[in-house]
């Protein structure tokens, strides 16, 4: 079976012609359409990287829009205050009586705490705490044991109590100014209850040195006497909790402010300017893509990757639309004369000139302004209009609904960004299989200019043996 032999390459070498690099110029030609599809492979992948950008600033300003409906944000809230942080903190735990009440602390509470002197075990021993209160026969509640190892020395006997999940006590290592050192356990509860008792290892503890009672935490809210086991009070004020860190004694009560019930209006107006710094974030950006022009004439990728959104109708006309929705009415529950209906008069706008004849050029742009103290004004005025036109009802929409409304079409699943996308993808699949058929039709054009150019050295050298071949004779005819 017959075998088609490999193409000989000469280079030049017969007619001193560079013919490698003229076929690599002229293959540069042939590529040329191919290299404006790659080039336009990249135009495609900048366009889905802008429309992506595009689509996670729609889906944000989308969430901000929703944050002004949700129902958290408008639940009631008190807010509960305390003039002196370093006596007492207090934290509403529900519905709490409104009104300040006058705080006095006598004692705060503490643990109980016992001493022992300490010597190393010649044998593992054990150590046994009762603790928990007493039962109506006095005696204690619970029980626990922990075995202190042969050899352990003060600190090692500290670690095994403290390493035991359901120790009562925290172990302590008390260095004496005389040097010696003791260990000392403090119950982990505190008030008069906190007391336990240390039992066995009578080779260990070899005797105890102090013994200091658990008290309680004293003192009086308003008219009426506490004393609890610990310092954190949840009974005395109902829907708030008290944590006691200092005595103030009878002279010098704190005093715990709970205001009225109602939304918390400073976290609705963060909301609100969150919104507005986003929707300016956001129109910002598409603007810039929108007005980028491409570059003419465009020979490199990031030449390429300008202008991909530029005079994208479906980007303006959302613009449009957003900043008519911003200067819409919203009468959620039907309109009633004198109640809030537009954004303006919540002091979300477009802004005000900035001075006689002068033009605001965030205002031409369509950015927003957000007047917090107007806002304010209005939610202390008009609560329920406010929230009615922010938010709407459960059968009637507000701005936030329709707001909403006018984005998910956009960046939802399936919406609007997500088809052009896919558009995209499917031009990019169709460009590349056209680019990998040039690459075999390149590859055929390549290997027939070799063999051309090396069928053409071949030739020269043919000739150029002939000629040699004819001066010889010709020599040796002149020579007889």
């Amino acid at each position: 079976m017959a075998t088609s032999s490999p193409t000989i390459n000469f280079g030049g070498l017969a007619s001193g012609l560079d013919t490698n690099s003229i076929v690599d110029q002229l293959m540069a030609i042939e590529r040329q359409p191919q290299t404006r599809l790659k080039l336009r492979q990249s135009q495609i992948d900048a366009r889905k990287t802008a429309l992506s950008d595009v689509a996670s600033r729609l889906k944000n300003l989308r969430t901000a829009a929703q944050d002004l409906k949700s129902p958290t944000l408008w639940l009631d809230t008190q807010s509960v205050d305390v003039n002196d942080s370093t006596k007492v903190a207090a934290t509403r735990t529900g519905g709490a009586g409104t009104g300040g009440y006058q705080v006095e602390i006598d004692t705060l509470a503490s643990a109980s705490q016992h001493w022992f002197t300490y010597a190393s075990p010649a044998a593992d021993q054990t150590i046994t705490f009762d603790y928990g209160g007493t039962d109506p026969l006095n005696a204690p509640t619970k029980h626990l044991s922990v075995t202190i190892t042969a050899g352990s020395d003060i600190d090692a006997a500290a670690n095994a109590i403290n390493s035991t999940s359901d120790s009562p006590v925290y172990a302590s290592v008390v260095t004496l100014s005389d040097g010696s050192k003791q260990l000392a356990f403090s119950s982990k509860a505190t008030g008069t209850q906190s007391d336990f008792s240390v039992s066995g290892a009578a080779g260990v503890l070899t005797g105890e040195t102090k013994a200091v009672p658990g008290i309680n935490a004293t003192g009086k809210i308003g008219t009426q006497a506490f004393d609890e086991q610990s310092n954190v009070i949840a009974s005395a004020i109902p829907g708030v909790t008290l944590t006691l860190k200092g005595v103030t004694g009878a002279a010098n009560p704190v005093t715990v402010t709970v205001g009225a019930p109602g939304p918390d209006k400073e976290a609705i107006a963060a909301k609100v300017k969150a919104f507005v710094d986003q929707y300016n974030s956001t129109v910002s950006f598409i603007r810039s893509k929108v007005q980028e022009k491409p570059v003419a004439g465009a020979s490199s990728a990031s030449d390429m990757a300008k202008g991909v959104l530029y005079g994208d109708t479906a980007l303006n006309g959302l613009l449009s639309q957003m900043r008519v929705a911003m200067t819409n009415f919203y009468t959620a529950g039907g309109a009633v004369p004198g109640t809030l209906d537009q954004m303006t008069e919540i002091g979300v706008s477009t802004g005000k000139s900035v001075g006689a004849g002068s033009i605001n050029q965030d205002s031409v742009a369509g950015l927003l302004t957000f007047d917090k103290d107007a806002f304010m004004t209005a939610l202390t005025g008009d609560p329920s209009s406010v929230r009615k036109m922010l938010s709407g009802t459960t059968t009637d929409g507000g701005f936030a609904q329709s707001f909403d409304a006018l984005l998910a079409p956009v960046v939802q699943a399936d919406g609007t960004i997500d088809q052009t996308i896919r558009s995209q993808d499917a031009l990019r699949r169709s460009l590349s299989d056209q680019i990998a058929r040039m690459d075999q039709i390149l590859a055929k054009k390549q290997e027939t200019l070799k063999q051309q150019f090396t069928a053409m050295e071949a030739a020269i050298q043919n000739s150029s043996s002939q000629g040699q071949w004819l001066s010889g004779q010709l020599a040796a005819l002149n020579n007889r």
